[in-house]
C-alpha cells in the first residue's frame, strides 16, 4: 500500500467576469474511491457561506470585477493506493466538490442561479507530487447582462509519502 498526506489550500478567489460575484454555498475537498467518486472516505470544507453572511472573514460581501480575495484555508487529506483492490483496500483520489450559487436580480425579481464549470475536479493519486497550483473556473448561466465568473485557486502540497 502507498499513502500520501497532502495539504490542500483555498488560496484565493478572483472575479474574472464583468459583474460582482458573491458565491454562496460550499467548496469541499474529498478523498473518494478512484473508480466511484460517490464513495467518500474523507471530506473537508474549504469555503462555506450562507445567505446574509460575508464571503470572507474580513467582512467582504461581494467581489468586484478584477478583484481577488486571499483565503489561505488549509485542510489535510490522506490518500491511499493499493496494487490490487480488495475489500477494505480501495484505491483513492482527491476531488474538489463545489456546490455554489449566486443571487441574480433580473427584471425586479431575485433568482438563485447555480455555478458550473468545476464540478468534481479530480486529482488522481499519481498526479500528486510535490507542490502544485490548480485553478478552477466557475460560471453561471443567467443572461447576457449577468457575466458572473470567478476563478478559485488551490494549492496542493505533498506533506509525506509512504510505500
Amino acid at each position: 500500500m502507498a499513502e500520501k498526506a497532502i495539504d490542500v489550500t483555498l488560496a484565493a478567489i478572483t472575479n474574472t467576469g464583468t459583474h460582482h460575484v458573491s458565491p454562496k454555498g460550499v467548496i469541499n475537498i474529498q478523498t473518494v474511491r478512484a473508480v466511484d467518486d460517490e464513495q467518500v472516505f474523507q471530506s473537508e470544507n474549504l469555503y462555506q457561506r450562507s445567505d446574509g453572511q460575508p464571503m470572507h472573514p474580513s467582512g467582504v460581501k461581494s467581489l468586484a470585477p478584477g478583484q481577488s480575495l486571499t483565503y489561505s484555508v488549509t485542510k489535510r487529506l490522506t490518500i491511499s493506493h493499493f496494487e490490487e483492490e480488495s475489500e477494505g483496500h480501495l484505491n483513492q483520489m482527491m476531488i474538489f466538490d463545489p456546490d455554489l450559487a449566486q443571487d441574480v436580480v433580473d427584471l425586479g425579481s431575485v433568482d438563485t442561479v447555480h455555478y458550473f464549470g468545476c464540478f468534481k475536479r479530480k486529482v488522481r493519486f499519481d498526479e500528486i507530487d510535490g507542490f502544485q497550483t490548480i485553478d478552477c473556473l466557475h460560471n453561471i448561466a443567467a443572461s447576457a447582462d449577468h457575466d458572473c465568473r470567478f476563478k478559485s485557486t488551490y494549492t496542493i502540497n505533498l506533506v509525506s509519502s509512504s510505500g
